[in-house]
Order: structure tokens, then sequence, then C-alpha cells
């Protein structure tokens, strides 16, 4: 509540891999082009080597899932559909 009180958004990002820190710089910068005037971001990152690649993002109330493991799991359950 806080947090919130000071205007601070958590975002959290899960990535296959450590992320290098131009990496983190940038990905720091598009995700405040996200947040409203006054709000500041405060950057969690995690590394999950499932996701095989690609990324998680949870800021605020909203959820991305751009991992590989999602894509693959979406495809997979496709293709088996498909093949009934």
């Amino acid at each position: 509540l806080m947090s919130a009180h000071r205007g601070e958004v958590i975002c959290k990002v899960t990535t296959a891999k450590a992320l290098d820190a131009n990496t983190s710089k940038e990905l720091n910068g598009i995700l405040e082009g996200f947040l409203q005037k006054g709000q500041k971001l405060h950057l969690q990152t995690e590394v999950d080597p499932s996701l095989v690649g690609g990324m998680t993002v949870t800021i605020g109330d909203k959820f991305i899932d751009m991992s590989l493991k999602s894509k693959i799991k979406h495809y997979t359950g496709i293709l088996k559909s498909a093949s009934i």
C-alpha cells in the first residue's frame, strides 16, 4: 500500500536466462513508457530456464506472457486437436 501511495509500480520480469546490463536498461526504459506521469518503476527480474526463451512480464495488475514455453504449449494443443 505504501508503494502505491508513493506512485511506485512493481514490475516483475521473468526470463529464461539472466539479462545483461544493456538489455535490462533498455527493458526498463520501455516499461517506463507504460506508466502514468508521476509513477516510478521498480523492476524485479527473475530467471526461469523452463521458459525456454522470451519473457513474462507482470506490471501492476497486467500479465503478459511472451515466453516460448507458452507458445510451444499453445501450438502443441492445436496440433493435438487437429490430428483427432
